[in-house]
């Protein structure tokens, strides 16, 4: 990230946001480390650190522990200036977090949602739980500055979400949506749960460095996110990386299916349901590929297949190189990464690196970053 102070007419919001910035992603900083770092003089550094100051904005937190000359008072954000709630509605879970601006975890809450698909219900009330966590958080409800939900689907321009497999999730989303707005009166994000989970990675993950790569979600849905010079890249619609409508293979019926009819978890577990004949779960599929079962190893192979496949196009087309994996596809067996590898480097002449992520609670995570940016940039208008 570039700190150079700026030149410019709105130089000391520029500035102030720099500062704010500074503070969060690399800790407290004494005046002199922060006039060192925006490559800024040290007056007019103290003018704005003591405006953030007065607006309690920042505040100071000790002495700097440097060996030699004058030990400097260190400067931090205020972690509870305010507040960021999340909702995540990825995979299945409904989880909810409170963080504060340091990206610390206030509050957190967890609920399965397997019920849900099993029974394929299309009406889903959580609000009674949203209420009982701002309830039990004990959170000063005025000092939550934003609200963000993770969606899998793709949010369009105005918040419009369309496009998505899970139909009672929508109807989850307009719920919450209508009381954060009108009940709460909250500003909200709505932002597609694997661009979140990709900002979680590129922040925090092992190629942090790396200025292309993408991480590939496989869970109850298919999904791609894409970063290109650093950047998210989401697209002319904001669907970009929709690549569960990839049509991998032509079935011999004539009917084309996507990658997400042919590895999302639901439709692996009716897969092998109807192989085996009685009503299976994507857990019990693990547990026999991992046994060698043959009729669960073929589905495995399957699974390799329509994976690579994509994965090869994929990089065939954007020319990025380093992909990551996410969800639980990937746990099916300690070895696919391995088997990925060796049959993608087998159908193309590009070199294509692919791990799996480090990480859990990413779309949360990655809504975490996104909220203290979107409130940095508000705190100094």
């Amino acid at each position: 990230m570039d700190y150079r102070a700026n030149t410019q007419t709105n130089i000391k919001i520029n500035n102030q946001k720099i500062i704010l910035q500074l503070l969060v992603n690399e800790g407290p900083m004494s005046r002199a480390e922060l006039a060192k770092k925006m490559n800024s003089s040290k007056p007019t550094i103290s003018k704005n650190v003591e405006g953030l100051l007065n607006e309690n904005k920042i505040v100071e937190v000790g002495k700097a522990d440097n060996l030699v000359g004058k030990k400097g008072i260190l400067l931090d954000i205020n972690a509870n200036y305010g507040y960021i709630l999340v909702i995540d509605l990825s995979k299945n879970k409904f989880s909810v977090v409170v963080s504060n601006l340091k990206k610390e975890w206030i509050h957190y809450y967890n609920e399965s949602l397997d019920r849900f698909f099993e029974e394929e219900q299309t009406e889903v009330d959580m609000l009674e739980i949203l209420k009982g966590f701002i309830k039990d958080s004990q959170i000063d409800m005025e000092k939550v500055l934003l609200v963000i939900i993770a969606y899998p689907g793709v949010v369009g321009h105005n918040d419009s979400v369309y496009l998505t497999n899970l139909k009672f999730k929508e109807v989850l989303l307009n719920q919450l949506t209508s009381y954060v707005k009108n009940v709460l009166n909250k500003k909200l994000i709505i932002k597609n749960d694997v661009n979140l989970a990709t900002i979680c990675e590129k922040r925090y993950g092992r190629y942090r460095d790396v200025g292309n790569l993408y991480l590939l979600s496989a869970d109850i849905g298919v999904g791609v996110g894409i970063i290109i010079n650093h950047q998210l890249y989401v697209g002319d619609r904001n669907a970009a990386g929709e690549v569960g409508f990839v049509l991998p293979v032509q079935r011999k019926d004539g009917h084309y299916y996507t990658l997400e009819d042919r590895v999302s978890l639901h439709a692996l577990t009716k897969r092998y349901s109807k192989l085996i004949g009685i009503e299976m779960s994507y857990n019990q599929l693990i547990v026999d590929v991992k046994s060698g079962q043959e009729l669960a190893n073929s589905i495995y192979l399957d699974i390799l297949e329509d994976v690579s496949v994509a994965i090869t196009n994929i990089a065939s087309i954007l020319d990025i190189k380093t992909v990551v994996l996410d969800g639980r596809l990937f746990d099916i067996k300690d070895s696919m990464v391995d088997e990925l590898n060796e049959k993608i480097n087998s159908m193309t002449p590009f070199e294509t690196v692919v791990t799996k992520t480090t990480f859990d609670k990413m779309a949360l995570k990655g809504a975490i970053v996104v909220g203290v940016e979107s409130i940095i940039d508000g705190l100094v208008l």
